[in-house]
């Protein structure tokens, strides 16, 4: 089974107080006796100037190796400049680190903010305690874009995600749901995605109850508790998932295209490359093709899915990257 099992992810995140919160870093103590034996070697880089809230930024990673998980997130947060690469690879690689590092593109590329510390801890935490259902036959794991993506192929699974994350769910070890979603500043989550990810064979849906996308949207009231939670248009997800997909059909006919030319030239000195990179792009325009063909099928079927809400009902619209998203109320 492929991404980050939710078990994995140990360590604990504290929130700060209020004064805090915008600058987590001033809330770690001793900050001196945590760099140890490196302190001699910090001011003889740095010089006597040097200032750890103001110059920590420039610390490798193993002079920091006396600051916990908690501590190195906050730092990283609090921090106006970018940090020592060492750092960055750690957030880039270490999945509870980047976790969190998502958490804080997620805020920023679908709401343009910057969320608080103590917003971003809670959302870390709901994240790494999410319950699904009672059955031991299904697992959930997490996965979310590369890079700062705010959509597109997953890092783990190479599932394509239509917001930063997803809680992949496996049915006896098979991946048969994908729960797309966004994390916004203000505890707000947009739920982008609710697909099964198999066409034929779906025996798991006799486990769950009918009306799939009130079951998440049940879930995540459960498991994010004092938020506010939006919908993504159904109309507005067929169309932009179709402009991708023809999007990613035209870039594959180029490249068939250009190596087609390269096979046939004279002087081609990398002709066994060019076939069997031929052979890649004719399946991926293959698969791009037939992708626009289902989802022009589904479309209304899709459209009709995303509205019914079932004890859930739509609100006001709002849009976040150009696309429509609906608030979802709790009928009275």
């Amino acid at each position: 089974m492929k991404g980050i099992r939710l078990s994995s992810l140990t360590g604990e995140l504290y929130t700060v107080a209020r004064k805090h919160d915008t600058k987590p870093v001033d809330a770690i103590q001793n900050t001196d006796e945590k760099l140890g034996h490196w302190k001699g070697s910090v001011l003889e880089a740095y010089g006597d100037n040097f200032v750890f809230l103001k110059n920590y930024y420039q610390l490798q990673l193993k002079m920091l190796g006396g600051f916990s998980f908690d501590e190195l997130c906050k730092l990283r947060y609090s921090s106006i400049f970018t940090m020592e690469k060492s750092i960055d690879k750690l957030f880039e690689t270490n999945p509870r680190y980047e976790i969190v590092r998502k958490i804080q593109s997620s805020m920023w590329r679908w709401g343009y903010g910057r969320g608080s510390w103590n917003q971003l801890v809670n959302a870390y935490e709901n994240i790494r305690k999410f319950s699904f259902v009672d059955d031991p036959d299904f697992e959930l794991r997490l996965d979310y874009t590369t890079y700062n993506n705010e959509f597109g192929y997953s890092k783990y699974s190479r599932t394509f995600l239509d917001g930063v994350f997803a809680f992949l769910v496996y049915y006896k070890n098979k991946h048969v749901m994908t729960i797309g979603f966004s994390v916004l500043e203000k505890r707000r989550i947009l739920i982008q995605q609710v697909q099964s990810a198999v066409r034929i064979g779906n025996r798991y849906l006799f486990r769950l109850p009918q009306n799939r996308l009130e079951f998440v949207i049940g879930l995540f009231h459960k498991n994010f508790s004092g938020y506010t939670f939006s919908v993504i248009d159904g109309k507005c997800l067929v169309k932009k998932t179709l402009s991708d997909y023809r999007r990613g059909l035209s870039s594959a006919n180029e490249s068939c295209k250009r190596l087609r030319g390269d096979l046939v030239r004279p002087d081609s000195e990398s002709k066994s490359y060019a076939e069997r990179a031929l052979k890649d792009y004719e399946q991926l325009r293959q698969e791009f093709s037939a992708r626009i063909d289902h989802l022009k099928k589904e479309r209304e079927r899709i459209v009709s899915f995303y509205r019914n809400t079932g004890k859930f009902r739509l609100g006001q619209e709002r849009k976040h990257l150009g696309l429509t998203h609906h608030q979802v109320l709790i009928n009275s």
